[in-house]
């Protein structure tokens, strides 16, 4: 039989005693002599348990320790409680705070050694009382130093916002609390604090022992949504020219048209006399006319669309240069980049030619 149900089966043994041992209590509290402890704090009624044992207590106490040392605490802490009702000795109740302290429940522990050496012990009580509160107040004083603190903290509004609602694992705490170390078990516990649905925080965090740890739940009201910047065009005005440089610029558009339109002119009568040239060397073959027929009229109006047709060439390039130089004469004209402009033309062509 293993271990573990020979622990089972001695709580059950000890639960049949609890029901039906009444006489057998009576006797061997008798025989245990006077009472050693009286508890200084509330200790189980009489009324519940008239009869308690010393001996019964012990053999439940000692059945509670084999839990504790094989780790089964849970089973541990029963009988050491149960022990406690049957018979409050100091010694009981140090080997539940202990047993309280490995289930990581330290601030039960830490009130169950302040239990202990709060248990007043007579005179003639065995030596181990007196020993078990002398440890109970020792360990005590060690296992505080060992209990990890939350700090809890708000940012964004005022502790007195009656709808300020803070909770540590679904438990409500109190604005008095806020900012001051709580003493807590150690464990996983979950922060949350609101003042509506819109602003509200949580937080979880992980207390190990001896850690000293702290939380600031941000509940400031949330920044309102900035207007679109307006994007300003600013306009800046033309500078007005000079009136010189008006005067110019206009005196080369002028000119230019004038040479546009001479060497139009030009290319016209120039086709006009080509047309007037072929006609006339039909009309006089091989340059003799008869001087009655109409090839005289042909060769005079090839010879007179000529002339005009030269003439308005010279027009045309004597208004196109005059307008380029009053243009490159303007103070903004961009005349680095029209070096050696000059015009051209020929009997069937014009334009402009430079490094640009």
């Amino acid at each position: 039989m293993s271990k573990s149900i020979r622990i089972a089966e001695r709580v059950r043994h000890h639960r049949r005693w609890g029901h039906w041992g009444s006489c057998a209590l009576i006797a061997l509290l008798g025989a245990g002599g006077a009472r050693a402890a009286e508890p200084a704090t509330e200790a189980p009624s009489g009324a519940e348990n008239p009869n308690a044992s010393l001996d019964l207590a012990r053999s439940v106490a000692v059945t509670g320790r084999e839990a504790f040392n094989a780790g089964d605490y849970e089973t541990a802490l029963a009988l050491f409680r149960r022990a406690y009702t049957l018979y409050p000795a100091p010694t009981v109740v140090l080997y539940e705070a202990r047993t309280l302290d490995k289930m990581g429940l330290m601030l039960e522990a830490i009130e169950a050694y302040m239990r202990t050496a709060q248990i007043g012990v007579a005179s003639d009580a065995p030596e181990q009382f007196a020993e078990a509160i002398a440890a109970a107040r020792q360990e005590e004083r060690a296992l505080r130093a060992r209990v990890p603190t939350l700090t809890l903290r708000v940012d964004g509004v005022s502790l007195n916002d009656p709808n300020l609602k803070i909770a540590v694992n679904g438990r409500a705490i109190g604005a008095a609390q806020i900012g001051q170390a709580q003493r807590l078990n150690p464990g996983t516990y979950r922060i949350s604090g609101s003042i509506s649905a819109e602003r509200s925080d949580q937080a979880n965090v992980v207390l190990s022992e001896g850690q000293n740890a702290a939380v600031v739940l941000h509940l400031a009201a949330p920044s309102p949504t900035p207007p679109p910047p307006v994007i300003s065009h600013s306009v800046e005005p033309l500078d007005e020219p000079a009136p010189g440089q008006n005067s110019l610029r206009m005196y080369a558009y002028v000119a230019g048209g004038i040479g546009l339109t001479g060497i139009g002119a030009g290319l016209v009568t120039g086709l006009m006399a080509t047309s007037s040239h072929s006609e006339a060397e039909e009309k006089c073959p091989a340059h003799n006319c008869d001087p009655n027929g109409a090839g005289p009229d042909a060769v005079d109006d090839f010879h007179s669309m000529r002339t005009v047709s030269t003439v308005c060439y010279g027009v045309g390039v004597a208004g196109l240069a005059t307008g380029v130089v009053l243009w490159l004469l303007s103070p903004d004209a961009p005349a680095a980049q029209a070096q050696g402009l000059a015009p051209w033309v020929d009997a069937r062509h014009v334009g402009m030619q430079g490094a640009f």
